[in-house]
C-alpha cells in the first residue's frame, strides 16, 4: 500500500484508477493526515441485490392465476 498527497491524486486520477484497477491500493494524506484508503473493488464477494426471476409468457385467451396454477402442477 502506498501513501499518496491528495494534491497529486486529484490531479493525476486518472492514472491512479488505472493502477487500482490492476490492483494497486492507496492511502490518501491531506495535510500530514490519512483521510481515505482506496483499493480494488473485489467483485468475487459481491452479490446483486436483485434475485434472478424467471419471465413468464402467456398464453394468449388464459388468466394468469390458471396458467400460474397450470405451470405449479407441470413441476
Amino acid at each position: 500500500m502506498q501513501y499518496l498527497k491528495f494534491t497529486d491524486f486529484r490531479n493525476r486520477s486518472k492514472e491512479y484508477f488505472d493502477l487500482i484497477e490492476k490492483g494497486e491500493s492507496f492511502i490518501i494524506i491531506r495535510k500530514g493526515r490519512p483521510v481515505a484508503q482506496i483499493s480494488p473493488f473485489e467483485t468475487k464477494r459481491v452479490q446483486g441485490w436483485k434475485r434472478a426471476i424467471k419471465k413468464v409468457k402467456l398464453r394468449k385467451n388464459v388468466s394468469t392465476l390458471r396458467f400460474i396454477a397450470e405451470e405449479r402442477s407441470e413441476r
